[in-house]
């Protein structure tokens, strides 16, 4: 058979493109036939005289595939990359380009590649495949013997997931999360990399392509811009749930407000799917850096003991969860929810007088003068000591009236200052005697009424022991003497 000439009718040649990335070209078109094909996996080898071969096992190439049009199969099936005709014509310009000699062939042809006359013009010399005779018409597939480097097979190996003996932390309908190997997180689109990210937290296979990723995904193929898959990548987080991602998804969310994080975690949604997932594994406490710094050293204590992580999160996220359940319907850990389970488990711990140490007993007995002030017969015989306060009823931590045990409840260690137990007694007895809660308006009326009685007798007493230290000097007629004489 005549040799034939097909000109590829490259326009431009890609510039930035190196062996490697023709090389890359040539293993995706045989990656693609197998899939298509599902038959053996590329066979990738080096023969004796040095030479390359790459060998898929499909149906084999023909000269239709220069044609730049792209192939309408692969454009509709899955897990494919591959445009046959555009990369394929892209990888020979360059191979030709850098002097790397180039022989392909199948049951339909030898190929290779050659400056010839471009048809109607001859003054013009163009790049063109030189069609020659099969030598095996029952080749299986396509073969192409390259002349290069192992370098450079090296480098095009590499960015494909399929030749890495990695295996998927998570797989997913959108795609797959790989752990990253260095610095750099790899992108890939059905295996092959389209991108590197400096501050990705891990390395994502994207397999179901969006509209704008397939209008990305142009001639070069390896600088897609972030705009094209991060929202895949976002809808690939939020369907993962391994052990790993969450952990460090949550560890990322720890330290969010002190910077420095990967940029996966500045998406909110992200961040509230790693706490919803978390909170069905571990018991956790969410809270938002503002009420952090609000949290007391009881508040603390009280989130120790309840055997709940602390976690930080960003106000926004914590919005979005405070009052909401996480995927198995339980409530989200947060600090309401920590004092509801305290409240829940709180028992007093009883003190009998018998027990307190001589001096706190003294302090303890002022309370009948106390109640013989107020003029109260009845609560005095409702106060009880205990080393526990369920704070939570009232919010008093010294002492609280709790209705449920009908009494007046003093904390032990106040018994240490007279003034201090005097002071949580009146002030609990309010809450028995009237039911106000504090802060309100009728409760401090009360305290006020108290606190001005109490003025008024402090106010007459001084006044009074005054005039008597006054008569005791002068005597009465004396000061009844001066007194008219100041008239």
């Amino acid at each position: 058979m005549e040799k034939r000439y097909f000109d590829l009718n490259i326009e431009q040649v890609l510039e930035n493109w190196e062996v490697y990335h023709a090389v890359r070209e040539i293993i995706a078109n045989a990656l693609d036939e197998t899939i298509l094909t599902n038959t053996s996996s590329v066979d990738i080898f080096k023969d004796e005289s040095g030479y390359w071969h790459i060998k898929d096992f499909g149906r084999g190439l023909n000269y239709q595939h220069f044609s730049q049009n792209e192939n309408e199969e692969k454009g509709k099936a899955e897990g494919i990359i591959g445009k046959f005709g555009v990369g394929l014509k892209d990888a020979l310009a360059v191979f030709y380009r850098h002097n790397v000699h180039v022989k392909f062939k199948s049951k339909y042809g030898v190929f290779s590649t050659q400056m010839h006359k471009k048809d109607g013009f001859r003054d013009i010399d163009t790049l063109h495949v030189v069609v020659s005779e099969p030598t095996n018409l029952d080749f299986l597939g396509t073969e192409f013997i390259l002349s290069i480097s192992d370098e450079d097979m090296a480098k095009a190996k590499s960015l494909f997931l399929t030749f890495k003996s990695d295996r998927p932390i998570e797989i997913t309908e959108f795609g797959e999360v790989y752990k990253k190997d260095g610095e750099i997180a790899t992108i890939y689109v059905n295996g092959i990399q389209v991108a590197l990210e400096e501050n990705y937290m891990f390395d994502y296979n994207i397999t179901k392509l969006s509209m704008a990723m397939k209008k990305a995904l142009n001639r070069e193929r390896s600088n897609v811009g972030r705009v094209a898959y991060a929202e895949t990548v976002k809808k690939i987080l939020l369907k993962s749930n391994s052990e790993s991602i969450i952990q460090n998804l949550i560890y990322e969310l720890k330290n969010y407000n002190m910077g420095g994080s990967y940029d996966e975690i500045n998406y909110v949604d992200i961040q509230v799917h790693a706490m919803k997932t978390y909170n069905t594994r571990k018991p956790a406490m969410f809270v938002s850096q503002e009420r952090a710094y609000q949290l007391t050293n009881d508040d603390k204590e009280k989130i120790k003991d309840s055997g709940r992580e602390l976690i930080i999160v960003p106000q926004n996220a914590f919005d979005k969860i405070e009052y909401s359940k996480d995927y198995n319907g339980n409530a989200m850990g947060t600090f309401e929810l920590v004092q509801k389970e305290y409240n829940e488990g709180f028992k007093y711990i009883w003190v009998s007088t018998e027990s307190l140490s001589s001096s706190r007993k003294n302090v303890w007995e002022k309370r009948n003068d106390v109640m013989n002030w107020l003029g109260d017969t009845n609560w005095r015989h409702k106060i009880q000591i205990s080393k526990t306060i369920n704070e939570n009823v009232s919010g008093d931590t010294q002492g609280v009236y709790d209705s449920n045990e009908n009494a007046i409840i003093i904390k032990e260690d106040i018994l240490d200052n007279e003034t201090i137990f005097i002071d949580v007694l009146i002030h609990e007895y309010i809450h028995a005697t009237t039911g106000y809660p504090d802060n309100s308006r009728e409760f401090e009326n009360e305290l006020g009424k108290i606190i001005g009685r109490m003025g008024a007798e402090l106010f007459n007493k001084q006044i009074e022991q005054k005039n008597n230290k006054i008569e005791k000097k002068f005597g009465l007629g004396k000061v009844l003497n001066l007194f008219n004489t100041r008239k």
